[in-house]
This record gives C-alpha cells, sequence and structure tokens, in this order.
C-alpha cells in the first residue's frame, strides 16, 4: 500500500465519518481501505466470512476508486 497520509487515502476508522465508495462507477460495500490515487481497495468477502474462525477474509480490488462523503453522517 502507498503512503498512509494525504486525501487519497481512506481507512474504516480515519476521522472522516461515513463515506460511498464507488469501484469502476459501481458502489462497493465493506470497504476496510482505499487509495483513490493508487486505485485500489480493501474489501471484505460478502457474506462475511472467516477461513481461520478468528479474522474475517478480506480482497483487494483494483480499478477507479471514487469516495463520496455521505450527507448528514
Amino acid at each position: 500500500m502507498s503512503n498512509q497520509s494525504g486525501e487519497h487515502i481512506h481507512w474504516a476508522d480515519d476521522g472522516r465519518g461515513q463515506r460511498e465508495v464507488f469501484l469502476d462507477g459501481e458502489r462497493i460495500d465493506c470497504v476496510t481501505y482505499c487509495d483513490t490515487k493508487a486505485g485500489i481497495a480493501v474489501v471484505a468477502d460478502t457474506p462475511l466470512r472467516s477461513t481461520d474462525g478468528k479474522h474475517i477474509d478480506f480482497h483487494p480490488v483494483w480499478g477507479e476508486i471514487t469516495v463520496i462523503p455521505m450527507e448528514g453522517a
């Protein structure tokens, strides 16, 4: 992953409120991290799964990432 600072980096607990994340124009859910500059997002498997019984499984996706703040969040 790239440098963890800057407006192009978003993660679940960065203090900037709820946002909608789009990958190539399609809304994606369960995003824990994304970098709009690098075009990568880390997404939880849906439905939520755990192969080791302790941690939720995640996978990366690549493409044009757009992040939009949610109104009232």
